[in-house]
């Protein structure tokens, strides 16, 4: 009777642990809320990024159409009826400054999730089995690492041609070996913790321990990670369209609209300083978000 009666105050107290565990979570996760909140350096970061977001969203509803050529209006200086001025073909650069936003809001982050699923596998499958199955994986990223990012990428792309679907597989594809190097750091620093010892003698699978267990335990070094990166694919959109890599006119990229109205710098610098500027700020925004978020981390 004893032993039968112990079975229901067991399943209390495990019932009582979760409990008591996911109350625990709940008020970390409200802590780690107020903490970003409370960063300026964040909350500006959100708000440079949130602004770019809107733009590339709903530019056209209250802009002018990126591609409509104003004729007697070409290279025209800012005023009133053209807040940044025209370029060359008498098309509105605020418009086009605004609808830029809209290429790159959509290749940068998908090829940093692209790049963030492989980089997790592999940081995940190395990490986590050590031995010679980490070592013949490490010594693969240590090779991609060593290949120059936009090199690399303007061989592939001039070999596969340019797409949406080509940049965000390219850029999601050089991104993943340095994302993997921080995921795998991440997971040898929990494998050996208790609750990953624990799982394995209940005789979970590996594949079990590893996204139950180990991953959302190292979700905050991957988030930071991955906003880092996102800053850097920003970057390398840019500057792939500069070099001619990336999309094609009449696409409002800021980077194509830098390379093809460069040639306009001295006599109508509006038309490449805006562009430049909007590249500029949302980099720069997704890096304060980053360096918010890493900050918070940490304490």
């Amino acid at each position: 009777m004893a032993a039968a009666g112990t079975t229901p105050d067991r399943r209390l107290d495990e019932l009582q642990a979760d409990a008591a565990a996911a109350a625990e979570q709940r008020r970390q996760r409200r802590y780690l809320v107020r903490s970003l909140l409370r960063s300026p350096t964040f909350v500006v970061g959100v708000l440079i990024v949130l602004f770019w977001v809107v733009m590339g969203v709903f530019s056209t509803t209250f802009t002018q159409p990126p591609a409509l050529p104003h004729p007697f209006a070409i290279l025209q200086s800012p005023s009133a009826s053209h807040w940044f001025g025209t370029d060359d073909l008498g098309r509105d650069v605020f418009a086009r400054t605004m609808a830029g936003a809209h290429t790159v809001l959509i290749i940068a982050p998908l090829a940093t999730v692209l790049a963030l699923l492989w980089g997790g596998m592999v940081g995940l499958t190395a990490g986590f089995y050590r031995g010679l199955t980490d070592d013949l994986m490490m010594r693969v990223v240590d090779a991609f690492l060593a290949l120059p990012i936009i090199i690399t990428a303007i061989l592939i792309i001039s070999l596969l041609g340019r797409s949406y679907a080509i940049l965000i597989l390219v850029i999601g594809a050089l991104f993943t070996p340095v994302i993997s190097r921080t995921i795998r750091s991440a997971v040898i620093g929990e494998r050996e913790r208790e609750y990953v010892m624990a799982a394995r003698l209940r005789g979970e699978r590996s594949a079990f321990v590893m996204a139950r267990e180990i991953l959302p335990n190292i979700t905050q070094p991957i988030i930071v990670e991955g906003t880092v990166r996102l800053g850097y694919a920003v970057f390398t959109v840019a500057t792939l369209s500069f070099l001619g890599f990336g999309l094609e006119p009449p696409s409002p990229d800021w980077g194509l609209t830098v390379a093809t109205e460069r040639l306009n710098l001295q006599a109508a610098p509006w038309t490449v300083l805006f562009p430049a500027l909007a590249l500029a700020s949302l980099v720069v925004g997704v890096n304060l978000i980053a360096d918010g978020l890493s900050s918070t981390f940490s304490k």
